[in-house]
């Protein structure tokens, strides 16, 4: 079980000291320091600082030495040179756990090369200790509010992360407010002396607050024993990877960054597809896949079926989905028949469905929805259209030469609060009952009074149609290997 790998106690210590830490805000060591306030972590703080009494309201301690007990966790942010000695006093201490956030260590390069690592990885093997680093940010734990690394408050999610770089472990996360995405755990190994890929999946494949796993990878030290951890999760638990190598300038920022030597990214291309990780080489896709990943509710093919209030956009989504290997059927003649039947004159009915404008919400939030997802013929629908007619209005009634002659009443917060809820929870009921998932495209701002009342009742939503199309052909990939594996 992941509760007796030993990540769970850098992700659960109950004590942690720090070295590097001040009270100047410019300071890492004390950034992650408030960053642990913020988080209400109820754990013991331990500053060691050869100069202050206090750091950010904690007793400091000159040497670790000093502290009354041996801390679960270690957190350096020092100058190189210093490391090594530091590493020491750890070990003479009995410490087993440290984070190593200082750089300047095997990524350095030309006659700028040292031997640092080697020195770091001597000690910690003498004094039995683990290390995450160097050049890393730490962990973020959102069960135990251990976090050094995130600023924002993130709601809980089962999507986890493992990065060879802090930045995507980290500032991909500064926008809660604009991402429906929850997060379990993030941890930022950097360098790998010593922890590495490897060890995170080891520990995220029986984590049951894991569902969804996402890797930030510039190189992999242990490839054939990744291979095989990769076919044993994948059935189980999609992992979604961005590697980033095989261009001569990607490369080289590799090699200053974290020093590693990057492989051939066909190479890795092709043992993504086999052992089925989905790759994929954009951020926002990254994040997009596995937020359709954590909802849990997955198709059982890649067909789809589309509902639009304008024809453009639904063209678009058919010929993107269509060249990104979705299907796009057209509809039976009795789903034709029944879809017709309601549609105004003015409609088409052969998938994709569009309404043209129509203000007839129920119908178009609730049943042509159900008629589609009911019969069977998709696996999939992208509903383009769910804008917020009052937050238009409401932009025109501050004009005084329309707010005079427009007959437009408004409607209280209250009431547009239980619209959203009376147009949301059947067909969120449906989609459940189905297995249908429905991702729905609003082009008004994402924060938007109306976004923000379809997202509170559960909708996945998107300001364009892009990007839900692009994230879900992946993920009908990997429901497709996960297939074939379960049937073998």
């Amino acid at each position: 079980m992941s509760r007796d790998h030993f990540l769970q106690g850098f992700l659960n210590p109950k004590s942690v000291a720090f070295y590097g830490a001040n009270n100047k805000g410019g300071s890492l060591a004390a950034i992650q320091i408030m960053t642990l306030i913020k988080s209400e972590y109820s754990g013991k703080i331990y500053p060691i600082h050869p100069k202050l009494e206090t750091v950010m309201g904690f007793k400091a301690y000159k040497t670790i030495s000093e502290i009354p007990e041996i801390p679960d966790l270690v957190v350096i942010v020092l100058t190189a040179k210093i490391v090594p000695q530091v590493f020491r006093e750890c070990g003479e201490k009995g410490v087993d756990k440290i984070i190593l956030v200082s750089g300047g260590f095997r990524e350095l390069s030309g006659d700028r090369k040292n031997t640092l690592t080697k020195e770091i990885d001597e000690i910690a093997q003498k004094y039995g200790i683990r290390f995450m680093g160097p050049n890393c940010l730490g962990v973020f734990s959102n069960n135990s509010a251990f976090n050094i690394v995130i600023w924002e408050h993130l709601k809980k999610g089962n999507f986890s992360i493992a990065s060879q770089s802090g930045t995507l472990s980290a500032h991909i996360w500064y926008d809660p407010e604009n991402l429906d995405l929850g997060l379990s755990k993030a941890l930022s190994i950097g360098n790998e002396a010593n922890i590495d890929i490897v060890d995170c999946l080891e520990y995220y494949k029986d984590d049951e607050e894991t569902e969804v796993i996402g890797l930030y990878i510039e190189e992999l030290k242990r490839g054939k024993r990744f291979l095989e951890l990769a076919r044993e999760i994948t059935p189980i638990k999609p992992i979604i990877a961005i590697y980033v190598g095989g261009s001569q300038g990607g490369n080289r920022a590799l090699q200053s960054h974290t020093g590693s030597l990057a492989g051939d990214s066909r190479i890795y291309k092709a043992a993504f597809k086999e052992t089925g990780v989905i790759k994929t080489d954009y951020v926002q896709e990254f994040l997009d896949i596995a937020l359709i990943l954590s909802n849990k509710i997955l198709p059982k093919g890649n067909r789809v079926g589309i509902i639009t209030n304008s024809g453009g956009p639904g063209a678009m989504i058919a010929n993107n989905a269509e060249n990104h290997g979705l299907v796009v059927p057209e509809f039976s003649e009795s789903l034709q028949k029944e879809l017709k039947a309601i549609l105004p004159t003015t409609a088409s009915f052969n998938n994709p469905v569009d309404c043209t404008f129509d203000m007839n919400l129920p119908y178009f939030y609730i049943t042509l929805p159900e008629i589609i997802m009911k019969s069977g013929e998709i696996d999939a629908i992208f509903q383009y259209g769910v804008v917020g007619f009052q937050d238009a209005m409401d932009g025109y009634l501050q004009n005084e030469k329309i707010a005079k002659w427009l007959e437009f009443q408004s409607q209280s917060d209250e009431s547009l609060d239980k619209l959203a809820e009376q147009l949301l929870k059947p067909t969120k009921k449906n989609s459940q009952k189905y297995e249908v998932p429905i991702f729905y495209i609003n082009p008004m701002s994402f924060t938007s009074s109306w976004s923000k009342r379809l997202r509170k009742n559960g909708a996945l939503l998107f300001t364009l149609w892009d990007r839900p199309v692009n994230a879900l052909a992946k993920v009908c990939e990997y429901i497709e290997f996960k297939q074939k594996v379960i049937n073998l």
